[in-house]
C-alpha cells in the first residue's frame, strides 16, 4: 500500500527559498522511505505562492479531492496558521514542521502535531548565555516586523528572560515589513545603547537591518538576528556577518543520537545525493517530519487521523533532529530545545546549549 502524503509548499512568493527547502526535504524523507521499501511514499504538492487564501485552497484541496493519508503544513507561521485553520475544519491531522508561532497552539485545535520549538522559545538561551559572557550586561533592545504573530512571540519571549534575570528592557520598537529604510530605528539604538540586540522580521528585513547596523557603527555586546540562522545570512552579508548570532532549530554538527531512523550523517548523505548545497533547517524539520510520522505510523497501526493524534502524544523518542515530545492537549513540541549559532570566521558556530556548543560566544559583537 502507497501512503499519500501532501502538502502546501512555497515556491514562489516571499517565503519561496525555505519553502524550496522544506519540500526537498520531504521529497528526500520519501525517497529514503521508498528506497527501504518501493512505492510506499508518494508525495503530492501545490505552490502555495506564499499566500494564506491559497494555502486554505490547497489544503482543501488535498484534503477533499486527494484525500492524502499524511498533511504535512507548509513553511512559515502565518500560512500554518491558514493550514490548520482548514486540516481543523474536516478533522485532519496536520503535522506542523514549518509554522513556530505559538498561536497556532492557543486556538484550541485538536488536530496539530508540532515538530519545531514554538517561537517564544527560540531564544530561550540567549540572556543566560550573555549574563554567563557578561555578567555586567543588563539591558536589551528589541527590534520586531510590527505584523505577523512570529515576530512578536520570539520578542515576548526575549522580553520575559529579561524580567526574569534582572536584565531591562530599554527598548521595544516596531517597524514595517516593506521598509527599506531602518536609519530611525539605528538612531533609537544609538540612543539607547543596549548590551543586546534582537532583531525579528522576514529574512529581508533581518538582511537589511543587520547591514546598516553594522554599517552606522553601532556598538553592542550581542546583535541577534533570526535570520542568521541560515546561510543566507551569511551569502548577502559576507564578511558583515560575522559575529552575529542567530536561533537555528539544527545542525548537523548538534549529533542528536537518533533512537529512531537514520543518523545526521546518512541524512546529510541522502540531501547532498539529491544535490542540496547547504542544508539549513528548514530541510531537516521537514525530513524529521517525515521520521515522527513513521514512528507514529508504526505505532498506531494505521493511518487513521484519531490514532495518530494517539499515538503522537504518548510517544517520546530522539531523531536526528533531536527530542520529540509533545504536549497531549495542544499539540505543542515541548521536548527540544533550540540552538544559538554564531557566525566566526566565516561559518557557524554552535554557542548554545553548553553540551553541544562547538565554542564560546565571541564578544562584544562591536
Amino acid at each position: 500500500m502507497t501512503l499519500v502524503v501532501g502538502m502546501p509548499a512555497s515556491l514562489s512568493g516571499q517565503f519561496q527559498a525555505q519553502g524550496r527547502q522544506a519540500l526537498a526535504g520531504v521529497q528526500a524523507w520519501a525517497r529514503d522511505a521508498n528506497a527501504a521499501t518501493p512505492d510506499s511514499v508518494r508525495v503530492i504538492y501545490y505552490d502555495d505562492a506564499s499566500d494564506r487564501s491559497t494555502v486554505r485552497k490547497i489544503t482543501r484541496r488535498l484534503i477533499v479531492d486527494d484525500q492524502v493519508d499524511i498533511l504535512f503544513g507548509p513553511y512559515s507561521s502565518v500560512l500554518t496558521s491558514a493550514a490548520a485553520q482548514i486540516a481543523e475544519e474536516h478533522g485532519k491531522l496536520l503535522w506542523n514542521h514549518g509554522g513556530a508561532s505559538d498561536k497556532v497552539y492557543r486556538q484550541g485545535y485538536r488536530w496539530i502535531v508540532g515538530i519545531l520549538t514554538p517561537a517564544s522559545q527560540y531564544l530561550a538561551g540567549l540572556l543566560p548565555l550573555v549574563r554567563q559572557t557578561d555578567p555586567t550586561a543588563s539591558a536589551v533592545a528589541l527590534i520586531r516586523a510590527s505584523t505577523g504573530e512570529f515576530p512578536k512571540d520570539v520578542c515576548s519571549g526575549v522580553a520575559a528572560e529579561a524580567k526574569a534575570l534582572g536584565f531591562r528592557t530599554v527598548l521595544s520598537t516596531e517597524f514595517e515589513a516593506a521598509t527599506d529604510d531602518f536609519s530611525g530605528v539605528v538612531a533609537e539604538l544609538k540612543a539607547a545603547r543596549p548590551d543586546v540586540v534582537v532583531i525579528v522580521g522576514r529574512v529581508q528585513n533581518d538582511l537589511r537591518l543587520a547591514r546598516q547596523l553594522v554599517e552606522s557603527g553601532v556598538n553592542a555586546g550581542t546583535a541577534v538576528a533570526v535570520a542568521a540562522g541560515i546561510q543566507a545570512f551569511q551569502d548577502d552579508l559576507g564578511s558583515l556577518a560575522e559575529r552575529f548570532v542567530g536561533p537555528s532549530q539544527w545542525e548537523p554538527e548538534a549529533y542528536f543520537e537518533p533512537d529512531i531512523g537514520p543518523s545526521t550523517q546518512q541524512v546529510m548523505a541522502s540531501l547532498r545525493r539529491a544535490g542540496e548545497p547547504h542544508v539549513d533547517y528548514p530541510t531537516a524539520q521537514a525530513y524529521a517530519a517525515g521520521v515522527v510520522v513513521q514512528a507514529c505510523l508504526a505505532d498506531a497501526g494505521s493511518a487513521d487521523n484519531q490514532a495518530l493524534r494517539e499515538s503522537a502524544t504518548r510517544l517520546r523518542f530522539s531523531t536526528f533532529y533531536g527530542e520529540f515530545q509533545i504536549d497531549g492537549e495542544t499539540g505543542r513540541q515541548v521536548g527540544r530545545e533550540t540552538l544559538l549559532v554564531q557566525w566566526q570566521g566565516g561559518r557557524k558556530v554552535i554557542v548554545w546549549p553548553p553540551q553541544l556548543a562547538q565554542g564560546a560566544l565571541a564578544y562584544p559583537w562591536r
